[in-house]
């Protein structure tokens, strides 16, 4: 059976630059003409990728917030969604507030915005990689130093994943164990400082079972690329699953294949190899 490719972006398809190689969009047109299905799995909100998915000229869903949600950019269909209640958020917002040292910056990502109280070191990274684009294409966000809650519950939009940044890893862990004496939940680190609490069950592994399900795809074909912890649940249930050799000695072992660098676009050449022999 023609197989079909699942990728994390951020230190997997991207290289440190957060750029796609200039071959994407060419590798992309080879997969059209197969047939061939090619998704982006990221922790990011989707409208994140926006600027890499228009480039690729790609038109099927994106698996975002880890899961949590999956939409098509091309058309704006959601194909799955799975969301915090308000009364979760304000439990975990509480339980932030409560608990905090002061290092941590807390961020919450709906279909539209990534909300946040102030200019996070990861928003701030973003505006400056994101500085030249089109405002179209810039990841949407929104800085509200007071009442951030507030303004989000007001809003009426859904809560599909927290991130919290900070370096003591200790108390990031600490408020998502706090959080689930009240209820169940799902959470890991999906880079160095980061660390993602989501609704029960959802992981980027679910994501991708969502995906070949709405598609038809038999999971047992389907390739699987990432480096980091919130790839873990993708990996173990990819038919095949692969890692570039800049992924965490951890997540290593759990693949099938390791591959080259993020910097030398490892990914799309992986890709075009496969596709060149079909």
């Amino acid at each position: 059976m023609t197989k079909w490719f699942v990728t994390d972006m951020d230190g997997t398809f991207l290289n440190d630059k957060r750029e796609i190689s200039p071959r994407a969009k060419e590798v992309m047109q080879k997969l059209k003409e197969k047939n061939v299905k090619f998704f982006i799995a990221t922790g990011r909100l989707d409208l994140a990728v926006r600027k890499y998915y228009n480039s690729m000229n790609l038109e099927d869903s994106v698996i975002s917030c880890n899961g949590g949600f999956i939409r098509n950019l091309s058309n704006l269909d959601i194909v799955y969604e799975k969301s915090f209640t308000n009364d979760q958020i304000k439990i975990i917002y509480d339980t932030y507030k409560k608990l905090t040292d002061g290092s941590i910056q807390f961020h919450l990502y709906t279909s539209k915005y990534i909300y946040c109280d102030t200019l996070s070191l990861s928003l701030e990274r973003i505006k400056k990689v994101e500085e030249d684009l089109d405002e179209s294409l810039k990841t949407p966000m929104k800085i509200i130093p007071e009442g951030m809650l507030k303004e989000f519950l007001d809003s009426g939009e859904k809560c599909y994943k927290v991130m919290m940044l900070s370096k003591n890893h200790d108390i990031l862990v600490k408020i998502f164990e706090e959080t689930k004496k009240y209820f169940s939940s799902a959470g890991t680190f999906s880079a160095t400082d980061f660390f993602d609490i989501m609704p029960y069950g959802t992981n980027k592994g679910s994501g991708i079972e969502k995906v070949a399900e709405y598609y038809d795809l038999d999971i047992k074909d389907s390739v699987v690329f990432g480096d980091n912890f919130n790839d873990v649940d993708m990996l173990k249930v990819a038919g095949t699953s692969i890692c570039p050799s800049n992924a965490r000695d951890e997540i290593k072992l759990l693949c099938d294949e390791v591959i080259g660098n993020n910097n030398d676009f490892s990914v799309l050449e992986y890709i075009e190899k496969y596709v060149d022999s079909i």
